[in-house]
């Protein structure tokens, strides 16, 4: 693999998942302010890390994992905690760590294949973004005790913020996927 296993961005986007277990606490702790300015700095991270690494000329194929494998700790980590909780539909916490499990072994196979690991994507990061919205959203609304959403916006236990995380985990979904085919088709060439 090309680059160092410890650089600046690699750091920033490892920090993402320390941050996510004391968000946790903070959710459980029904820590308010914590909760939401510990998730700001994870998103913040996750925006700085790609940044840092393409000023510093240090974009590795370690950084290619680790940003993406600390979302998947870290927006995990969180969407378990908050289904445990019962913040949001378990159905909804199986779809998506269903989506990161098939991402993440097809990643590999993809690396395998190729080389390298595959670079992220602009909808995997929308995914991320949409997510961290929607769960702190369930966040607040748990430990306010309270919904944002009117029960008349609510469908299949997803408010309007979850049904809108929830296409675009369907829609990243369907892009890793035909992003892989179509390099290992050039590959088979």
């Amino acid at each position: 693999m090309k680059g160092p296993i410890i650089n600046l961005p690699n750091l920033i986007s490892l920090s993402r998942i320390p941050l996510a277990v004391i968000a946790c606490v903070f959710l459980v702790q029904k820590s308010i302010l914590p909760v939401v300015a510990v998730i700001l700095i994870g998103v913040f991270s996750d925006v700085i890390d790609g940044t840092v690494a393409r000023r510093t000329n240090s974009i590795s194929d370690w950084g290619k994992i680790f940003d993406p494998l600390a979302d998947k700790i870290a927006i995990g980590s969180f969407i378990i905690t908050l289904a445990f909780l019962k913040a949001v539909p378990l159905w909804f916490v199986i779809l998506f760590l269903t989506r990161d499990a098939i991402i993440a072994v097809g990643g590999l196979f993809v690396a395998k294949k190729l080389g390298s690991p595959p670079s992220s994507n602009r909808w995997g990061k929308y995914t991320s973004l949409t997510m961290s919205v929607y769960l702190t959203s369930a966040a607040v609304s748990y430990m306010l005790d309270t919904t944002i959403w009117s029960s008349g916006l609510i469908l299949a236990g997803l408010d309007p913020l979850g049904l809108l995380a929830l296409g675009f985990v369907l829609i990243s979904l369907f892009v890793y996927f035909s992003e892989s085919v179509k390099k290992l088709r050039v590959l088979r060439g």
